[in-house]
């Protein structure tokens, strides 16, 4: 054996001897999933239950003196349709009867939009944390 097969057979077998040992060591076992997080359900303190109460009172008020202002003005405006014969007179009462229809479609759409505009739930909330159920044990190893 010459000097250079006798050094390209050592350097074969030193690459070699980590390759194979690398191919005998078994897989990592997969990581095992991390514990289910708790849930924190938030729920709104008494007086922020009732503060939300009264301004969905507030909201049916508003919305309910909304619509008895159109009530009257639809009566009022019936009654000047019913004495006018004028046909530019019936025009003008026309576009103003729509000017009025959106006025008080504005006015409810802003009372709803404040409405769901105040915070739900403000910073003060009472927080209590739920804790998952443990697991099952199980009767494979019995």
């Amino acid at each position: 054996m010459t000097n250079s097969s006798r050094n390209f057979l050592l350097m074969t077998l030193t690459t070699l001897c980590p390759l194979l040992a690398l191919a005998q060591t078994p897989p990592p076992k997969p990581a095992a999933p991390p514990p289910p997080r708790p849930v924190i359900v938030t729920t709104p303190s008494p007086s922020q239950q009732w503060q939300r109460q009264v301004d969905r009172q507030q909201l049916q008020n508003q919305q309910n003196q909304n619509a008895v202002r159109e009530q009257l003005r639809q009566g009022n405006l019936d009654r000047q349709r019913a004495n006018t014969t004028n046909p530019a007179l019936q025009n003008q009462l026309d576009a103003a009867d729509r000017s009025q229809q959106q006025l008080y479609r504005a006015r409810q759409e802003d009372a709803v939009k404040r409405y769901q505009s105040l915070p739900a739930n403000e910073p003060a909330t009472q927080t209590r944390r739920v804790e998952p159920a443990p697991a099952r044990a199980s009767s494979a190893g019995r």
